[in-house]
């Protein structure tokens, strides 16, 4: 009897080390994504296995959702229904990392965000894993279940009715991811930083999109000198690499390059953008007189 209940008690603190472990991926994994969340979206229509508005709604909500299981994992509330639901997400994930050996996606699965850039192949395999764990604990439920913040909530316990159960279970996780979500430090690209430095400082940013060789913007690097002698320090001008920053194309909805934007500030829906685009330094007339009238607005 005796060692049938050490066994008993080994058994349970293993699953729980594999349930908390599990969550805690999930936990980081959602933290990771919620830092940049275009880029995740772009990560997930890169794969192209979803049609572009089902894959900016997979890539807008599985932070979410990794973020409130991670949590229901690591606290041991609802940890069979968490643990049965990491199942099909895992699932996903294997999918599209089988997919990127047939075709080029980029060498980083995106599947931490930027927290760690690791390859299709590392990310399979630590799928297989996380898959065969979620299987135990489902397969294991009874034992896996039995320590965590859910067992203090269990109706014998507090005498109250099973929906009111649910519901305090569903706060203390909303409330938890709520928290978290707060605590993420939102780190911006250098290029989003400039652009908000710029716009802090009450200038007028103008924003050179471009992909390829430095030598292919030249003239507007050298049309920059000379607008700068003019326009002093009211005037932001910066490029951004879109072959390196893929987020800033997608952010400006760019597609051909080069192309100049003026950024006029910022509100709670967006940047302000000046309504017409320039292709280069042969639009120079038109993006100078674009400038003095977003100069006089400000």
């Amino acid at each position: 009897m005796k060692i049938e209940g050490r066994w008993n008690t080994v058994a349970i603190s293993t699953l729980t080390v594999l349930r908390v472990a599990l969550g805690v991926v999930f936990l980081i994994s959602s933290i990771a994504k919620l830092q940049y969340p275009d880029l995740f979206i772009d990560a997930v229509q890169n794969y192209g296995l979803l049609p572009q508005s089902l894959g900016e709604i997979f890539g807008t909500v599985l932070p979410w959702a990794e973020l409130f299981i991670g949590w229901c994992l690591v606290l041991g509330i609802f940890p069979t229904f968490a643990t049965a639901i990491t199942i099909p997400m895992i699932l996903s994930f294997i999918v599209a990392n089988i997919a990127s050996f047939f075709k080029d996606v980029g060498e980083a699965c995106g599947c931490l965000g930027n927290l760690v850039n690791m390859s299709h192949t590392t990310s399979l395999i630590m799928d297989i894993v996380m898959l065969s764990v979620a299987g135990l604990l489902v397969h294991q439920r009874r034992r896996a279940g039995l320590v965590g913040i859910g067992q203090l909530l269990r109706w014998e316990r507090l005498r109250l009715p099973r929906g009111a159960i649910i519901a305090l279970g569903i706060i203390i996780i909303t409330v938890t991811v709520i928290v978290t979500f707060h605590l993420i430090p939102q780190e911006k690209p250098p290029w989003q930083e400039g652009i908000d430095s710029a716009l802090k400082d009450e200038q007028v940013v103008v924003m050179c999109f471009w992909k390829g060789e430095v030598a292919d913007i030249y003239p507007v690097l050298v049309m920059y000198m000379e607008l700068r002698e003019r326009y002093g320090a009211s005037v932001d001008f910066g490029h951004v690499d879109c072959g390196q920053w893929d987020d800033a194309a997608a952010k400006f909805k760019v597609t051909e390059f080069p192309t100049m934007l003026i950024i006029e500030g910022k509100n709670k829906k967006g940047y302000v953008l000046y309504p017409q685009r320039f292709a280069g330094a042969e639009d120079r007339g038109d993006l100078v007189a674009a400038i003095d009238e977003a100069l006089a607005r400000s």
